[in-house]
């Protein structure tokens, strides 16, 4: 138990390092709600080597609000789907659309269309699981220069237990943006929260977040709903 708790532990300073030292930014910083729903439907399962089912395809549709300023205006506004096609326990396969509309700028109105593929990574090794999503992204950007980046994220979780049921999962997760034209990482997102099952369709998420990007770097407060449908 007490390994466990010393590479949890770990794991999370290395997270959290490159979180700390952004903090040494120019930027302004502010705080802010990010608020996201996940509908979740399996579209096609299948059977492993053991005739357990497990979806197979997978469709996701997500919305998301994001509120700052100090009268807490509408800043991020998006919707998208994302397609999981699941190869083995191991391996995912992913493409989504999305669109964004933002006013990070107070009265500057930005509108753009995200087109992403890539893959899924995951690993379970003494009760902690690893998931390391590789992604390309293109983004259709109105008024400005369309944008390719890579993105990487490597979400790593625990679960809470008390006789053998699971109370919640805690989990920190770090998102870099590679900006595929200028060859430098553009954007930094660092999340550390807990993961509660409220019940088998309904589950919870919420989370400290520090995002690093202009204009503005954020300390705020995210909240994820995923229900699924069937």
């Amino acid at each position: 138990m007490k390994k466990t708790v010393y590479l949890f532990t770990l794991t999370l300073l290395l997270f959290s390092a490159p979180a700390i030292y952004s903090q040494t930014s120019e930027l302004p910083s502010e705080f802010q709600s990010w608020n996201e729903v996940q509908l979740i439907v399996p579209v096609t399962h299948g059977k492993d080597s053991k005739g357990k089912k497990f979806d197979k395809i997978t469709a996701t549709f997500t919305g998301i609000l994001r509120i700052g300023r100090s009268n807490w205006d509408f800043l991020d506004n998006r919707a998208g789907i994302t397609l999981d096609f699941r190869v083995n326990k191991y391996l995912t396969l992913m493409t989504s659309a999305l669109y964004r509309k933002d006013e990070l700028v107070k009265n500057q109105r930005r509108y753009e269309t995200r087109l992403d593929f890539g893959f899924v990574l995951s690993k379970t090794w003494k009760n902690f699981t690893f998931k390391d999503r590789n992604m390309y992204e293109h983004r259709f950007r109105n008024s400005r220069a369309d944008t390719n980046l890579y993105r990487n994220r490597l979400v790593v979780s625990h679960p809470i237990k008390h006789n053998d049921r699971e109370l919640f999962s805690p989990f920190i997760s770090n998102e870099g943006y590679f900006d595929l034209k200028t060859k430098k990482w553009v954007q930094n997102e660092f999340f550390a929260g807990i993961s509660r099952k409220l019940n088998s369709r309904l589950t919870l998420d919420l989370a400290y977040i520090r995002n690093d990007s202009a204009p503005t770097n954020v300390n705020g407060f995210s909240t994820s709903l995923k229900i699924k449908l069937r």
